[in-house]
């Protein structure tokens, strides 16, 4: 009956409250609970259905709608179960306050901040002040980056095939009296006209896809979008700008060609010198092809190279993510467990449970152990560890400094959190509110561990409100080669823990494969981007080229002979920039992993297997991107080809 669910319209059943309040039971019982329109059409649920969160039974008392898609995808209870539910009793996110006078908004918020350690807002700035959001906002901006850049190489590029291919058109306009300046212009406006064309596409791909995505049930709850005029006017200026950048120096180097040496220049049309120099040997010949036009081999790599950097350097990050959490598994256990389709985050089993499986045959040992994240400082994402002080999995934290952990209230902190922190033995450590005693400073080897700090899991279950809980546990057996059997009869009598070997822990976890699925479309979008610029150089190169491949035809070249010739040069292009997109890629993903953010988070784990993917897809973008400029190369009529200027 608060104020904040009064914009929850109940259009099915009733209230909240009234539900709370009635007597009347349903079919199967349980708690009361009002379901969103959206949610319960995904569910196929009514009035009078229930719902199993976790291990709680709710009823379902009425159907809501706000014309929010996050709220008309969820559903609401009381705040005592969601309390009880999320295991935090007594505690809440937030506060809501209405203002008898919101002139009084900026008075109120000073004092509270000023009694309180709390960060107060408006409602109209709340979201713009939460961190996860500028994160979001971040990244986002960083990937439509990556892509910017890719394409600006290929505008820059295409506008050099352009120039290259008109020279003597230039020329001719230069004879009749064009200056440089007119020159200049009717490059650059041919580029901006370009990047518009392409942003005026993008616009309408990007609204479609979303659409399309919105769509899908298992996002449609969290994602809405909203297009604004601004958020158009930022696209095609961006597209504008990129064609003015792409455009500048092929404009500049149209502008300064002379008429008579413009006059003079083959164009496209390179005849007997180029057939001379492809009858060279293979790898001599490629290279020469290469070289004919340095500034587009350069621009090709580059484009090649800025994909593969992407693929490698996310690539390296979500193995390192999935390593490091794999090291959850360590101390020589031989399974692990985790909350049956849950997350990481949400992940709860009942100490009770863990004490059942210890008693199992074949079980020598089961010990569970919480997680939870802190912000402590400047340390946005401050891990906490809750292990048994004289239990197996505390092992392999190794104390370089001070002494174990023994008791309650004591913690021992990652060399990493020790110096991002400036924090030393005998010193007290504040966490959520909470004082604890620095008693030693532990290194693993592990920057997902080293970067936080493990307390006693007694602590940690108040810490974080999980009496009685742990995140996971690991089970240590009598004998290791029987961990498929007792992982079986495990899950079949506790069908609400998920069970894996220790060494396909982190492949079977949820969040770790959907950051792994993230990652590669990420990557594929950088790559799509780079393919299309090689598919465009190869095409131009053809172009330019005619005369040369209509000589080879006329010599007795056949046609896969000359398909060949084509596509080992897009193999080689790409292989260059498959080089340097590993090289920039291993550089990128050590430099991310030292940023403040970064630290004590996640570290890039380079493999030769992502390398040789990287380079694997390097030569496939090649291939691809070469295969029409070949066929259309092989296709061409000799006399055609020589007769052509």
């Amino acid at each position: 009956d608060g104020f904040a669910i009064r914009h929850f319209k109940i259009v099915e059943g009733e209230g909240l409250a009234v539900g709370a309040r009635s007597p009347r039971p349903t079919r199967h019982g349980g708690h009361p609970l009002i379901l969103g329109r959206a949610a319960a059409d995904d569910l196929d649920k009514e009035v009078g259905d229930t719902l199993r969160l976790y291990e709680s039974t709710y009823r379902i008392v009425g159907i809501y709608e706000t014309g929010a898609p996050l709220e008309d995808s969820a559903g609401v209870v009381l705040l005592s179960d969601a309390q009880a539910l999320a295991g935090h009793p007594r505690q809440v996110n937030a506060y809501l306050l209405k203002l008898r006078d919101i002139k009084d908004a900026e008075r109120v918020r000073q004092r509270i901040e000023r009694h309180f350690d709390f960060t107060v807002t408006t409602s109209s700035d709340f979201a713009s002040k939460q961190e996860a959001i500028a994160y979001i906002q971040g990244f986002t901006w960083a990937i439509s980056l990556l892509a910017v850049v890719i394409g600006g190489v290929g505008v820059m590029n295409t506008m050099l095939m352009s120039i290259c291919e008109r020279t003597r058109e230039f020329g001719a306009l230069r004879a009749v009296g064009w200056r440089r300046r007119q020159v200049l212009g009717l490059v650059l406006k041919e580029s901006l006209t370009l990047t518009g064309l392409g942003g005026l596409m993008g616009i309408g791909l990007g609204v479609a896809v979303v659409r399309a995505v919105e769509h899908v049930p298992a996002v449609s709850g969290f994602l809405s979008s909203t297009f604004s005029p601004i958020l158009f006017a930022q696209a095609i200026g961006v597209a504008l700008a990129l064609g003015l950048v792409g455009g500048a120096y092929p404009a500049w180097r149209a502008s300064r060609l002379m008429p008579a040496e413009a006059m003079r220049s083959e164009g496209g049309a390179r005849g007997a010198r180029g057939a001379r120099a492809s009858l060279a040997p293979t790898s001599g010949m490629t290279v020469r092809s290469l070289l004919r036009q340095p500034t587009r081999t350069l621009l090709t790599t580059i484009g090649i190279g800025i994909a593969i950097m992407a693929m490698v350097s996310l690539g390296a990050l979500a193995d390192g993510l999935v390593a490091e959490i794999a090291s959850v598994a360590g101390g020589g256990v031989q399974l692990v467990g985790i909350q049956a389709d849950a997350s990481i985050d949400l992940s709860t089993i009942d100490v009770g449970v863990v004490n059942h499986i210890a008693a199992l045959p074949g079980v020598q040992h089961a010990e569970g152990f919480l997680t939870g994240y802190a912000t402590i400082g400047d340390a946005p994402f401050f891990v906490v560890f809750g292990y048994q002080p004289h239990g197996q999995g505390i092992r392999d934290f190794r104390i370089v400094e001070g002494k174990p952990l023994t008791a309650n209230r004591q913690i021992i902190i990652g060399s990493v959190a020790a110096d991002n922190l400036g924090k030393r033995v005998g010193q007290t450590l504040r966490i959520l509110d909470v004082p604890f005693r620095i008693v030693g400073i532990y290194e693993t080897g592990v920057p997902f561990e080293e970067g936080g700090g493990v307390v006693s899991l007694h602590d940690a279950q108040a810490l974080f409100g999980q009496p009685h809980k742990v995140s996971f546990l690991g089970i240590w057996l009598d004998d290791p080669n029987q961990a498929e059997t007792v992982r079986r009869q495990i899950e079949a009598r506790f069908p609400e823990v998920a069970v894996s070997q220790a060494s396909d822990f982190a492949d079977d976890v949820v969040d770790l494969k959907l950051t792994r699925a993230s990652t590669w479309a990420i990557a594929f979008l950088a790559l799509l981007v780079g393919g299309a610029g090689m598919t465009n150089t190869m095409v131009m190169s053809v172009f330019e080229r005619t005369r040369e491949i209509g000589v080879l035809r006329a010599l007795g070249w056949r046609r896969g002979r000359v398909l060949w010739m084509i596509l080992r040069e897009s193999l080689a292009l790409s292989l260059l920039g498959g080089v340097a997109g590993l090289v920039a890629g291993i550089a990128v993903g050590e430099m991310l992993s030292v940023i403040p953010l970064m630290t004590g988070f996640v570290q890039a784990h380079f493999s030769i297997g992502l390398f040789l993917q990287a380079l694997g897809t390097a030569l496939v973008l090649g291939a691809v991107g070469g295969v029409y400029p070949a066929w259309r190369a092989s296709r061409m009529r000799p006399v055609e080809a020589l007769r052509y200027e």
